[in-house]
């Protein structure tokens, strides 16, 4: 069987609250990726904004990476990551995905038994270019083209 490509799933929101349907939404991309058979999704990452998001009624951060891991308890592959909650100001979304490119690249190789063996080089997996190659594959032309060329300039 050909290896199949390592994906990280990463939603980034104010989780104000969080409920069962973000959750949810995690487990219909898992099912849909590892449906096409070239994908394996290997975790999972809710990224809660920080309190200067600036939507009205935002609960503190602390209470909503709180209330994340609550939720997430019994999932054995999506974890809580409160480094966007904790910082200063809001962050772009880009710069979200950089952060977490770089940690998961920090952290590799680190996932023994991904379909035959050991995963040696994700890189591609991870980066924001590859899952807009995904996404184009799967729908077509970027709907956001300024996401796109951010993305593209951070993985270049």
């Amino acid at each position: 069987m050909k290896s199949r490509i390592p994906v990280v799933l990463l939603a980034c929101g104010s989780f104000n609250p969080i409920t069962n349907m973000h959750l949810r939404l995690f487990e219909v991309a898992r099912d849909h990726l590892h449906q096409t058979g070239r994908y394996q999704v290997i975790g999972g990452i809710i990224s809660p904004v920080s309190d200067n998001y600036g939507k009205k009624d935002l609960v503190a951060a602390r209470h909503r990476v709180a209330m994340a891991r609550l939720a997430l308890q019994t999932s054995d592959w999506i974890q809580v990551d409160p480094w966007e909650s904790e910082q200063v100001q809001w962050m772009e979304t880009v710069k979200v995905l950089r952060h977490h490119h770089s940690e998961l690249l920090r952290s590799l190789p680190w996932k023994e038994g991904l379909d035959q063996g050991k995963v040696d080089s994700p890189g591609p997996a991870v980066t924001p270019n590859r899952v807009l190659e995904m996404l184009r594959t799967e729908t077509g032309p970027s709907p956001r083209p300024e996401l796109e060329t951010g993305c593209e300039w951070h993985c270049a």
